[in-house]
């Protein structure tokens, strides 16, 4: 064998470059404390994801992406992954697929103008868990108007894709076809209150918590919750900054 000439190891690492990136739960969450995934970099294969309407219309591309470029999991399920680790992989893959540079809508303060802004996806920060989590995985957390005490995880993709399906089948029944994915979501969270951990009864009790209680506990989950500070800076047209929230529309990986 020619030693200049790379084996079928080599090889394949010559086909697919990668990197490994740190991920914001620091493994905490999951059974084998995995805390870095190697990601391979988004190629021309990729493409066909990206630009199938058919995928991007049934919104299953991103457990796709994740599935194909996130390698080396040792025997974790890529649905497994905690959204906030999620997010990170997938403002990583857009980086080093299209560049760190993505165009979203902000209001301008006291108008109802609309301009197009730029934000340098590179300088989102990793927000990394500050509180410990009990045996279980799960954090206490006290309802301030009903003074109920519950315990909470956070949400997996599979718990996202489980999410979906259930509210499309409801949504369908419903004669108004409202959404039900804020309850469901709070259901999938929500482990114990006061000490009952019985799924329809802990059901039942959440349809009667007075509003307050439900948009204060999701304020402090997404506080603790690991993954990206998505409070970003966005240049807007004249040279200026200014401070928005970001959230990800179908054109961030280009799909129109």
């Amino acid at each position: 064998m020619n030693p200049n000439f790379p084996n079928e190891s080599q090889y394949q690492e010559l086909l697919s470059p990668y990197d490994i990136i740190d991920l914001p739960s620091e493994g905490k969450f999951y059974h084998n404390k995995l805390s870095k995934v190697k990601i391979e970099y988004l190629n021309a294969l990729d493409e066909t994801i990206l630009t199938s309407p058919n995928i991007a219309k049934n919104g299953k591309f991103l457990d796709i992406l994740v599935k194909r470029k996130v390698k080396d999991l040792n025997g974790l399920d890529p649905l497994d992954l905690l959204l906030g680790d999620r997010l990170a992989i997938i403002v990583y893959l857009r980086v080093t697929g299209f560049g760190p540079i993505y165009n979203v809508p902000v209001q301008l303060d006291g108008s109802d103008k609309v301009v197009m802004g730029e934000v340098d996806l590179t300088t989102i920060k990793p927000k990394k868990l500050n509180i410990n989590p009990d045996d279980k995985g799960e954090f206490e957390f006290k309802l301030p108007m009903s003074g109920k005490m519950i315990k909470f995880r956070f949400l997996t993709g599979r718990d996202e894709q489980d999410i979906d399906a259930r509210n499309e089948v409801l949504s369908e029944r419903n004669s108004d076809g409202v959404s039900e994915a804020a309850r469901l979501r709070l259901e999938s969270m929500i482990m114990e209150i006061d000490g009952i951990r019985d799924k329809m009864k802990i059901s039942n009790m959440l349809n009667k918590i007075p509003l307050k209680d439900s948009l204060e506990f999701k304020k402090y989950y997404s506080i603790i919750e690991p993954g990206l500070n998505m409070n970003v800076e966005v240049r807007i047209p004249g040279g200026e900054s200014i401070t928005s929230f970001l959230t990800f529309g179908s054109n961030f990986f280009w799909i129109e």
